[in-house]
C-alpha cells in the first residue's frame, strides 16, 4: 500500500441529475456531456500527478454512467451517507482505516485544476500541517487534505454557500489542526463559470482536453 491516497468525489454525469445550474443555457443531455468531461479530466490529471498515490472514484450515482475511460479504473466505490459532510466523514474515515497517514479528496467541478497544486497539498500534509484546503472563489474548498481523521470538518457546514471555507478551517482551529490552505482556483458552477473557463482554454492558460472538446458547439 501507497502513503498517500487520492478519492476523487464525485456525481455519475446522468442526463438531469449533473450541473443544473447550467440548465438553461444548456439542455440536460448537454450538461451531462460537460459533467463527464470534467470528471474525465479530473481523473486524467490526478492518475498522471500522483504516480506514488492510490486513486479512487467515491462516486454518487451509478458506474454505468461514467465516461468508458474511467469506467475500467482501478478502483470505484459508492459514496454512503445522508449528506455531503456525512459522505466525506465516510471518504476520510475509512481511508485512515485502510491505514493510509495522508489523505486528499477532491470534487471534479475544476477539471482544469493544475497538477502542482494536488502535489503540493500532499507536500504541506507530510510537512506538519494538520489540514489542507485549496479555496475556490465561491468560498468553498476545491480539495481538502487530512493527516488524521477530524470529522468535525464537516459536521454542521453551512454546505452550498459562501461561508464553507471560513466555518471550516474554524473547525479546524477548534480540533487543533494547523490548516494550510493552496492557491485559490475556481470550480465550474454557473454559466458565468464556464464561460471564464471557455476563455482561459482558448488562450491556454488553463488545460482540460476533455472539457475544450465537449465545449465544442455549445452555444451559452
Amino acid at each position: 500500500m501507497r502513503k498517500r491516497i487520492v478519492i476523487v468525489a464525485a456525481k455519475a454525469p446522468r442526463a438531469g441529475s449533473v450541473k443544473t445550474r447550467l440548465c438553461p443555457p444548456l439542455g440536460a443531455e448537454d450538461a451531462a456531456r460537460l459533467a463527464g468531461a470534467f470528471l474525465l479530466d479530473t481523473w486524467t490529471t490526478a492518475s498522471a500527478a500522483f504516480l506514488d498515490a492510490d486513486l479512487t472514484l467515491a462516486l454518487d450515482g451509478d458506474p454505468a454512467d461514467l465516461p468508458a475511460e474511467i469506467r475500467g479504473a482501478t478502483r470505484i466505490v459508492a459514496q454512503s451517507g445522508n449528506s455531503l459532510g456525512a459522505r466525506l466523514v465516510n471518504m476520510m474515515e475509512t481511508a485512515f482505516g485502510a491505514g493510509y497517514p495522508s489523505v486528499c479528496v477532491i470534487g471534479s467541478d475544476a477539471p482544469h485544476l493544475p497538477a502542482p497544486f494536488l502535489l503540493e497539498a500532499f507536500g504541506r500534509l507530510e510537512g506538519g500541517a494538520g489540514a489542507v484546503l485549496g479555496p475556490s472563489d465561491d468560498g468553498g474548498y476545491y480539495l481538502i487534505g487530512l493527516s488524521r481523521p477530524a470529522p468535525a470538518l464537516f459536521e454542521d457546514i453551512p454546505w452550498s454557500t459562501d461561508a464553507v471555507r471560513e466555518v471550516t478551517l474554524v473547525r479546524a482551529a477548534e480540533a487543533g489542526l494547523a490548516a494550510s490552505l493552496l492557491p485559490p482556483w475556481y470550480d465550474i458552477d454557473t454559466v458565468d463559470d464556464l464561460r471564464r473557463l471557455r476563455g482561459d482554454l482558448r488562450r491556454g492558460v488553463a488545460r482540460a482536453p476533455a472539457t475544450a472538446a465537449a465545449l465544442e458547439g455549445l452555444t451559452f
